[in-house]
């Protein structure tokens, strides 16, 4: 009995001084386990779309823009949305208060990017997918390039960026015969593609998180 309480004794002291430990190991840096705060800005349908949601299909619209100077979204929305993003998302307040003003402030790019979200969710829906091959042409393209290898993961590519190759592919397949039978630029579909944008707009319900 007295050797089964000297052994509980000391496995007492082990799990007192393993959590002395954790909780020393856990103030000890706070400052390198904080984890970059998140904020909720549209919601669309049944989706919240975050900066963090933002940041991510910033890094992507690079990526591709990078990989294929031609793409079709990067066309639509233009290159200036993606220097819009970069400081939008670089500026954005912590405060409650200074939030609510900001994206007032911004109100006109907000728009771009409740569009922009709306049209990844309905290419999503339309289950364009990403074959092997394109993951395989879109990595060689990121090395040859030398664009951010950030849109990669293993052999193949991230989840999120594959979701804007799906925007792009549904935009290639509805547009892109207009563009090759016409043999003109975007600019003689951009109409087209407003129309459906409004459409699509009109469809999705949305709510800001001012």
């Amino acid at each position: 009995m007295k050797l089964l309480s000297k052994r509980t004794s000391e496995i007492l002291k082990l799990v007192v001084l393993f959590n002395f430990l954790i909780a020393e190991t856990l103030w000890a840096a706070p400052a390198s386990r904080l984890v970059s705060a998140d904020r909720y800005l549209i919601k669309i349908v049944d989706r919240t779309i975050s900066i963090q949601d933002i940041n991510f299909q910033l890094r992507n619209l690079k990526g591709l823009s990078c990989v294929y100077d031609d793409a079709l979204v990067v066309q639509y929305f233009g290159k200036s949305f993606i220097k819009e993003l970069d400081a939008f998302t670089a500026a954005f307040p912590k405060e409650d208060e200074a939030v609510r003003t900001f994206m007032h402030k911004h109100e006109p790019l907000l728009l771009k990017i409740r569009i922009f979200f709306k049209m990844l969710r309905y290419s999503e829906d339309q289950k364009e997918k990403v074959s092997a091959d394109l993951s395989k042409v879109i990595r060689e393209g990121t090395k040859e390039n030398k664009c951010n290898s950030e849109v990669l993961y293993k052999d193949t590519l991230k989840t999120n960026f594959k979701k804007l190759l799906e925007m792009e592919i549904y935009l290639r397949t509805r547009y892109g015969s207009q563009m090759k039978n016409n043999n003109t630029t975007f600019d003689s579909i951009r109409s087209s593609v407003d129309l459906f944008t409004d459409s699509l707009d009109k469809q999705f319900g949305h709510e800001y998180y001012w």
